[in-house]
C-alpha cells in the first residue's frame, strides 16, 4: 500500500482524534472554577437551587444535598443545565461559609493566587494573550498548511473540507476572546453592575476571569436574602454562621409542632425573616405552600433565638412513625462539633417538615456572572 496513503490516513486520524480530545474536554474557562464545589444557582426567573458542581464541556450539573422530588413525585438526585437552561441563569454564588473545610483552603489559594499573582501565573496569562491575539493569523497559516497539502493530490485532496473544519475546531477549543478592557483589570478590584428586568445588583471584587459567556469577581462582600431548607441536613452542617436543634413531637394525634433553637456564630449580624412552606417546583397543597411563621429577629454572635412551629401541615409528616417522637435533631457545624453526622440523621431527615428558613445576611461569596447581563463598570482601587 502506498506509503503516502498510508501517512495520509494516519494524519486524518491522529487530527480527528486531537480535535474530538479539544472539543470534549473544552470547558468555560470561568464555570470551570466551580467544579467541585458547592454552589448556589439563581435563575432568571428568581428560583434559587443549591448543590455540587459539576461542569462539563456542554453543560453543567447541579447535585442536591438531599432526595427531593419532582411534581409527579418521581425522585431526583440533580439538574443538569444544558446550554438553552444556562443562558437562564442570572447569578451563581460560590459562597464561602457554605464550603467543606477542604474547598474553603481550596478557595482561599484560589483568591490569594487572584489577589497577589506571582510571575508564572502572569507568565502564562501573558502567553494566552498573545495566542489570543495572533489566533486569527495562526488559523490564516493553517488553512493555506492545509490548502497545500489539499492541492498535493491524495487523499487529501478529496477531503479538504474535512480537514480544514479540523482545523477551525482546535484552533476554536481554547474559546478565548481576548478584552482589552476587562484584560487590564484582571487580578485587581471591579466594580460590577449586573441589571436586567428582574433588578439591579452591585458586586465589587477581583476580576478573575472572563470567556465570550461569563465572568467572575472573587471575594465579594454580598448582602442579599436567601432561602435554607430546614430539612436540609448538609447545608446546614456545612455553614458556619448558625446551629440547630430541633425536637419534632405530637401534640395530639395528627397534628405535630416543632421546637426549633437557632445559636448565631457569625461576625455578621444574620436577621432572621420566618419560616415558610411550598416550593414552586412541586405541586403541594395549598396549606403546605401557604404556611408561615414571621420571626423578624435580628441575631447577633453569640445570642439565641428559640420558637415553636405549630399547626405544621400534615401532607410533609404523612411517613411520621409516632413510635420515633419525640424525635431530636442537632445540626452543630462541622467546625463545631468532632467527627461527622451520626447517620441516624439522615434517615430522620425524611420526618422533618419541608419548610425554609429565610435569611437575610452579608457574608463572603465568589460571583459569576452572564456577560449579557454583567458589566464591569468602575475599578474599585
Amino acid at each position: 500500500m502506498d506509503s503516502i496513503f498510508l501517512l495520509t490516513i494516519g494524519f486524518i486520524f491522529l487530527g480527528a482524534l486531537l480535535s474530538n480530545v479539544l472539543k470534549w474536554s473544552n470547558k468555560d474557562r470561568v464555570l470551570k472554577d466551580l467544579q467541585g464545589f458547592h454552589s448556589t444557582i439563581e435563575m432568571q426567573s428568581g428560583k434559587k437551587v443549591w448543590g455540587k458542581t459539576n461542569i462539563y464541556s456542554n453543560g453543567m450539573e447541579l447535585h442536591f444535598s438531599r432526595s427531593a422530588s419532582n411534581a409527579l413525585g418521581n425522585p431526583i438526585n440533580s439538574f443538569i443545565f444544558y446550554g438553552v437552561d444556562i443562558d437562564k441563569i442570572r447569578t451563581i454564588f460560590r459562597n464561602h461559609g457554605e464550603l467543606s473545610e477542604k474547598n474553603q483552603l481550596k478557595r482561599a489559594k484560589e483568591v490569594a493566587r487572584v489577589s497577589n499573582p506571582d510571575f508564572l501565573h502572569r507568565s502564562s496569562r501573558k502567553l494566552r494573550i498573545f495566542f489570543n491575539v495572533f489566533n486569527d493569523a495562526i488559523g490564516e497559516a493553517l488553512n493555506v498548511f492545509l490548502s497545500r497539502m489539499k492541492g498535493s493530490g491524495g487523499v487529501l485532496s478529496t477531503q479538504g473540507d474535512y480537514i480544514k473544519k479540523m482545523g477551525t475546531t482546535a484552533l476554536s477549543s481554547s474559546g478565548n476572546e481576548y478584552d482589552p478592557i476587562l484584560e487590564s483589570y484582571i487580578n485587581k478590584r471591579v466594580s460590577v453592575n449586573l441589571e436586567d428586568e428582574h433588578g439591579h445588583s452591585e458586586y465589587c471584587g477581583y476580576l478573575k476571569e472572563y470567556s465570550s459567556a461569563w465572568m467572575s469577581v472573587l471575594n465579594c462582600s454580598v448582602t442579599h436574602a436567601h432561602k435554607i431548607d430546614l430539612d436540609d441536613l448538609t447545608r446546614l452542617s456545612l455553614q458556619r454562621d448558625l446551629d440547630f436543634q430541633y425536637t419534632l413531637y405530637e401534640v395530639k394525634p395528627g397534628e405535630y409542632a416543632l421546637d426549633v433553637k437557632i445559636d448565631a456564630y457569625g461576625e455578621e449580624p444574620m436577621k432572621l425573616i420566618g419560616v415558610k412552606g411550598g416550593d414552586d417546583d412541586k405541586d403541594v397543597a395549598e396549606n403546605t405552600r401557604n404556611y408561615q411563621h414571621r420571626l423578624n429577629k435580628t441575631l447577633k454572635q453569640g445570642e439565641s433565638l428559640s420558637f415553636t412551629l405549630n399547626n405544621l401541615p400534615t401532607e410533609t409528616l404523612i411517613d411520621v412513625d409516632p413510635t420515633l417522637l419525640p424525635l431530636s435533631i442537632e445540626m452543630v457545624s462541622e467546625v463545631r462539633r468532632e467527627g461527622e453526622l451520626p447517620e441516624a440523621y439522615f434517615t430522620h431527615q425524611k420526618l422533618l417538615p419541608e419548610l425554609k428558613l429565610e435569611i437575610e445576611s452579608t457574608h463572603i461569596a465568589d460571583v459569576y456572572l452572564p456577560r449579557t447581563i454583567a458589566i464591569v463598570r468602575h475599578s474599585a482601587g
